[in-house]
């Protein structure tokens, strides 16, 4: 299998399973990635975790389908992966649950899309973030782009993609990409960590506060303060607000039902 799934105490992980091709992405593993975490979901996680089996978290694209794109018509050969990748990446960032990212080892083109289209991230202190279109002559996909302005800025996004810079787990903290840099061989289980600890927070809130997030840099000040206004509102009406102020109150934890 090109996957394994596990689902314990209401976090789901997902594990690319390629070790041997560094988990490169081919057109079958990038659907089956968003049916996964979808499973997930269905079955009662309440948080995701992605992470890679072997020595890389993703080496981008299978080299199988480079090389058919240069021994015949690229569109053909790489078209596929491409919308089926951003496909996946869409759907991730449409789930009703956080998810998080370990990376150990590089994350490189397309597999760099995976790990920021995550909410948080987690790097072995081996990991490296590595855009490496320009080495091929290509441009962004898979939302690298897209996440990396949004994170960085256009000026840091920009050297980053210009000059195809590798960036180390520390430097990757340090400019906010990353949550923590953690000992090689320990980021999936401290990410597993991290993404217990959002399974007790309402789930409602986390979605609501993904979406404003997500709209934030989009809309202008009176247009993002109504938004909040409208989902901060539809919140009252939940179990899960009453629940948390009481509980708040009556100091106890609180027990959100997503509801």
């Amino acid at each position: 299998m090109s996957l394994d799934t596990s689902l314990a105490d209401r976090v789901g992980t997902i594990a690319l399973n390629r070790p041997e091709q560094l988990n490169a992405l081919t057109v079958e593993l990038v659907r089956s990635l968003g049916e996964a975490a979808a499973s997930l979901v269905g079955e009662g996680a309440r948080a995701l975790v992605l992470t890679g089996r072997g020595t890389a978290f993703c080496a981008g694209a299978d080299l199988s389908l480079v090389d058919r794109a240069l021994a015949g018509d690229p569109h053909t050969a790489l078209t596929p992966l491409v919308e089926g990748l951003h496909g996946t990446v869409k759907r991730l960032r449409q789930l009703p649950v956080p998810l998080v990212a370990a990376v150990e080892g590089p994350a490189v083109g397309a597999g760099l899309g995976l790990a920021l289209a995550a909410d948080l991230r987690v790097l072995g202190r081996s990991a490296r973030l590595v855009p490496g279109y320009t080495a091929i002559g290509a441009s962004p996909d898979g939302g690298v782009s897209y996440f990396l302005t949004r994170m960085l800025g256009t000026a840091r996004a920009a050297s980053l993609l210009l000059r195809n810079r590798p960036v180390g787990a520390e430097a990757a903290v340090a400019l906010g990409l990353a949550e923590e840099a953690v000992a090689d061989g320990a980021a999936t289980a401290a990410a597993q960590e991290l993404a217990a600890t959002l399974t007790g927070t309402a789930p409602l809130a986390l979605v609501r506060i993904r979406e404003l997030l997500d709209r934030a840099t989009t809309l202008g000040l009176a247009e993002q303060l109504d938004l909040e206004q409208r989902r901060v509102t539809e919140l009252w009406d939940t179990h899960d607000f009453t629940e948390g102020v009481r509980s708040f109150l009556e100091r106890r934890p609180a027990d959100f039902l997503g509801e």
